[in-house]
């Protein structure tokens, strides 16, 4: 590729940058501010908000709500990834701050920088027609080395919808320029960060972003579906069929995207796990569908995950300014999303949390055998998460649950039990505790294995000092060696 010159005596700030140069890929950047920094984030989880770097014209959102405006020095603390929207344009695509100068802007990348908090530059957005063709790879190269020079951006999300993913050679021209611009960082011992949030029918093999991610193997660090905006599409598994907009399957829909993208399998491409993040709505006036009404649903998802081998790199969200905004009515959403998911992600609350959840109510049993009782009860509700909920029976501890219910095990037969449960905010607010219930066990079941008896689903025998269930019809079979038995107790 023929050397070009690409910057010459440009001030920034008080930065000045001379003979930039790609090819080499020479830089003479003064390296003492932070925005020089490119946080590492390499062994840590996300939690990645994206920043409009526009006003709010008023009632921008789904719902008629309105998203708020921010510096993007305001952005919480609980988002320690952002990527600022968007890089746009015809030709090479550019961006520029449409509020304060280029050195302001600079300042305040380097305040997140020195918090550790890398911020992206993202390329495209919905509305956006990107197109590139052959042999403007190192043009738009040189424009990245700018971009970063100029404002301190630590890398570049893709984030191409609708033609604009296919236009042109975007699917060659812009992962070649994102190599050449990872090279020269990593060069100077940097990491530029190339993140990628598709829609994600677009994560199929021969679909529109599958040239992006082979083509930048070994390159991106992490790619962030977008999990909302695609109404009843999902993913099919041998258990049925579940939509991105069922909110009565959200938990399914989640943990079954995320192990299809993981494994590469239902018809998905593969993302290895610690560069999977999950893209969800900060709102409902955030997207049209895909918001997640209980935070607790990505709690269980991240936990079955992490219980798989396969915790995945975190979470992104659109956006930063709808979780600051507020709906239609007036009402200030307060960074729910943000206060929601910054204790699963690791980067702590933004505000102090301390409303207790409501009572948890209507507790009643939903099955009783002689040595275990199921409870169910109406959630609680709170200003951020419940994150759990306490079991006592008989005024001991003898349990958790992170959903409204419980199956309390081991218990004595023929015995009176009084329950009760107590709601669990991420913070350790604890709500009044709910009206008991009591419920008695029942006997134990004497009936003694035989050989020679006939025994159906349901039945329970004593073996050997256990007891068994039948599963199905059996005779002759013996408990704890057949499959037809289940051990009970």
């Amino acid at each position: 590729m023929q050397r070009k010159s690409y910057l010459k005596g440009v001030l920034v700030g008080t930065i000045i940058l001379t003979s930039l140069s790609l090819g080499g890929l020479t830089s003479k950047a003064a390296t003492n501010d932070d925005a020089s920094i490119m946080p590492d984030i390499s062994n840590k989880q996300v939690l990645m908000g994206f920043y409009h770097s526009w006003l709010s014209k008023g009632k921008d959102g789904y719902q008629q709500g309105t998203s708020a405006d921010l510096a993007l020095r305001e952005v919480p603390k609980a988002y320690n990834v952002v990527a600022v929207a968007f890089m746009k344009g015809a030709g090479v695509p550019t961006f520029k701050p449409e509020t304060g100068t280029d050195a302001e802007f600079r300042a305040q990348v380097g305040e997140l920088n020195k918090e550790g908090r890398p911020v992206l530059i993202s390329l495209g957005g919905a509305d956006a027609h990107i197109e590139l063709h052959a042999g403007m790879e190192q043009a738009f190269a040189n424009e990245l080395i700018r971009q970063v020079e100029t404002y301190g951006f630590d890398g570049l999300d893709i984030d191409l919808e609708q033609s604009a993913i296919t236009a042109g050679d975007n699917q060659t021209v812009i992962p070649a320029a994102l190599k050449l611009v990872k090279d020269h960082y990593r060069a100077e011992g940097k990491n530029f960060i190339i993140s990628m949030a598709p829609e994600f029918p677009y994560l199929k093999p021969n679909a529109p972003y599958s040239k992006y991610i082979s083509s930048l193997d070994g390159y991106y660090d992490f790619i962030a579906p977008q999990l909302y905006n695609q109404g009843g599409d999902g993913v099919a598994v041998d258990t049925g069929w579940y939509a991105q907009n069922n909110d009565s399957k959200k938990f399914e829909f989640l943990y079954y995207m995320a192990d299809s993208l993981i494994h590469g399998t239902r018809g998905y491409l593969q993302i290895p796990a610690n560069k999977l993040v999950l893209g969800i709505p900060a709102n409902n006036d955030a997207a049209a569908s895909g918001f997640v009404k209980d935070p607790q649903v990505v709690y269980q998802v991240f936990d079955q995950l992490k219980a798989d081998g396969n915790l995945v790199k975190g979470l992104m969200t659109w956006s930063v300014n709808w979780d600051q905004g507020k709906n239609s009515a007036g009402i200030n959403y307060n960074g729910g999303f943000a206060n929601s998911y910054a204790d699963l992600i690791g980067t702590g609350s933004t505000v102090p949390d301390t409303t207790a959840p409501t009572q948890p109510t209507a507790l009643k049993t939903t099955s009783i055998d002689f040595n275990q009782v199921g409870l169910s009860w109406t959630a609680s509700t709170d200003n951020i998460r419940v994150a759990k909920y306490l079991i006592t029976a008989n005024g001991k501890l003898i349990g958790e649950s992170r959903s409204n219910a419980y199956n309390a095990t081991g218990l004595t037969a023929s015995t009176a039990y009084n329950f009760t449960v107590q709601a669990v905010d991420a913070a350790g607010n604890k709500s009044a505790i709910s009206n008991p219930i009591t419920a008695t066990t029942l006997a134990e079941p004497q009936t003694t294995w035989s050989a020679t008896a006939t025994y159906v689903g349901g039945d329970k025998v004593i073996y050997q000092g256990k007891t068994y269930q039948a599963q199905w019809w059996t005779k002759g079979e013996t408990p704890g060696v057949a499959a037809v038995w289940k051990l009970v107790n």
